[in-house]
């Protein structure tokens, strides 16, 4: 699948994730979770500063922090999904601390 990324509104990018991971318990997976769907996948790291976007610390995007309107309301919007009229339509599963191969949930994290 090809997996984007939004924060207000604004594209930060895609990411063409390389396989479905099931057939193989995850580490965490708890046993009633069924073998055949998913049960693991890679932990990916985005990040947005004053020079650009990163995914897992390589230049990604020319989107910055001017971009994305952080002041203009008391929230931040963040989508992550798979658009239908992607090159790659698949599925996309978001694992929290307790299943998949590494022991934590989605962190949002904010630095001035």
């Amino acid at each position: 699948s090809d997996i984007f990324l939004e924060i207000n509104d604004v594209l930060i990018g895609a990411w063409k994730s390389p396989a479905d991971f099931g057939g193989k318990r995850g580490r965490l997976t708890p046993e009633w979770w069924n073998i055949e769907d998913s049960q693991y996948g890679l932990l990916k790291t985005w990040r947005v500063d004053a020079e650009g976007a990163t995914l897992d610390g390589d230049r990604f995007s020319n989107i910055t922090l001017d971009d994305l309107s952080l002041n203009q309301n008391d929230f931040i919007k963040v989508c992550i999904g798979v658009r239908p009229d992607a090159a790659n339509v698949g599925g996309l599963n978001l694992f929290g601390e307790k299943f998949g191969n590494h022991p934590q949930g989605i962190i949002l994290e904010l630095n001035f």
